[in-house]
């Protein structure tokens, strides 16, 4: 396996990479071990057909499909992926990767953006175990599910960008590409990212020489932003939207499913009737248009004292939900306290909520109870 380039990015918790490398992962070098392998499948299909990484495994005698029996955790109804159980000890050594994460976007997601968007979703579902800090995946969707290089890998490499820079506790991110071919198409791409990071202006940091690798240095300050990487590759200039400033800061963020905004409005009409002064994000049409969406989340999260998630099954089912929620988890994670204060709203008849919500005590104000939501607003501003 050969190291092509990597961007490095340096956090007060730690540096992280962004590498792209050139090799088999089927068979990956115990030198480029990792935790996690990812994956991309047909929903509910591990047809073998050749020249996929499913052939690859299959051939080296790990059966995709036999795992995906035993699946340790679905979220294929939220997210479109699943997570294997840990492969046996012997496996481990003979493959270097310890479970398969495999996405299962189908057919009914037809933008790039909207399937990097699962992928990191389930990713960062899982990256706050120790365990699981070092990722390979092929460039997603580019195979049989024929999504374009020019488009898919840009979008990958905006969202680890992001997702990394603000403290995703990943060791590694690597994308890994098989064939010549492939290779001569990424290399562009991921060098056209790398060079226009490098002309961003980084606040207190100071960007160090690159390495062997084409290795370029960022810190946790640089600017994120969203860059034209087709323009880019061809030298065209390209136009960088810094994200709408926040208010100085929120007593509370409001994160719900807007199927639920008239409950959340009595919740709001409610806190402020009992203390006017309270600042309140609770909205999203409180960002002003023009700037990108996830980074004003991240930036009004960051300026919240405290997020209340407001949790239903329609709430699961979005995707929107679910980066509010982990912008939240992930601030919680890198302050070291806690900052999120989930609320019952609706119950789940289905099925359980995902363990990364389940996980803390909730009030309970099901369903949709006028008068459990005025008991939740006391035990709050108590």
């Amino acid at each position: 396996m050969q190291l092509l380039s990597q961007i490095t990015i340096h956090r007060t918790q730690g540096n992280t990479a962004i590498q792209l490398l050139q090799g088999d992962l089927s068979n990956i070098p115990a030198d480029y071990a990792v935790d996690i392998l990812a994956m991309s499948a047909f929903p509910g299909e591990y047809i073998a057909l050749e020249g996929s990484l499913i052939r690859a495994l299959q051939d080296r005698e790990l059966h995709v499909a036999a795992m995906a029996q035993e699946k340790e955790v679905d979220l294929r109804k939220q997210l479109s992926c699943w997570l294997s159980k840990s492969l046996t000890a012997t496996d481990q050594l003979k493959f270097n990767f310890k479970r398969i994460l495999c996405f299962e976007p189908g057919a009914s997601i037809k933008e790039p953006k909207e399937v990097v968007g699962d992928i990191f979703r389930c990713i960062n579902t899982f990256a706050f175990d120790e365990d699981k800090n070092d990722i390979a995946m092929p460039i997603i969707a580019t195979g049989y599910q024929k999504i374009s290089m020019q488009k898919i890998l840009p979008a990958l490499l905006q969202a680890a960008f992001f997702w990394l820079q603000n403290g995703l506790p990943l060791n590694s991110l690597k994308l890994v590409v098989h064939r010549q071919a492939q290779a001569d198409e990424a290399l562009p791409i991921f060098e056209a990212f790398k060079n226009n990071m490098q002309d961003i202006p980084a606040p207190q940091a100071e960007r160090s020489g690159e390495d062997n690798a084409g290795s370029i240095d960022y810190t946790e300050q640089s600017m994120p932003v969203e860059l034209d990487i087709e323009r880019a590759v061809d030298n065209k200039p390209i136009d960088i939207t810094d994200a709408a400033p926040v208010k100085d800061g929120y007593d509370y963020f409001l994160s719900y499913a807007h199927v639920h905004a008239k409950d959340v409005q009595y919740f709001v009409d409610e806190m402020r009737s009992k203390k006017k002064s309270l600042h309140i994000f609770y909205d999203k049409d409180s960002i002003p248009p023009g700037g990108l969406w996830i980074q004003q989340i991240s930036a009004a999260i960051q300026k919240a004292d405290k997020v209340l998630i407001f949790l239903s099954p329609d709430y699961d089912k979005s995707p929107v939900c679910w980066d509010e929620f982990q912008c939240a988890k992930l601030m919680e994670y890198n302050l070291k306290k806690s900052i999120i204060q989930t609320i019952y709203l609706y119950g789940h008849k289905e099925a359980p909520m995902p363990l990364i919500m389940g996980i803390y005590s909730y009030i309970d104000c099901r369903e949709g109870s006028p008068e459990k939501i005025n008991d939740c607003v006391m035990r709050l501003l108590k």
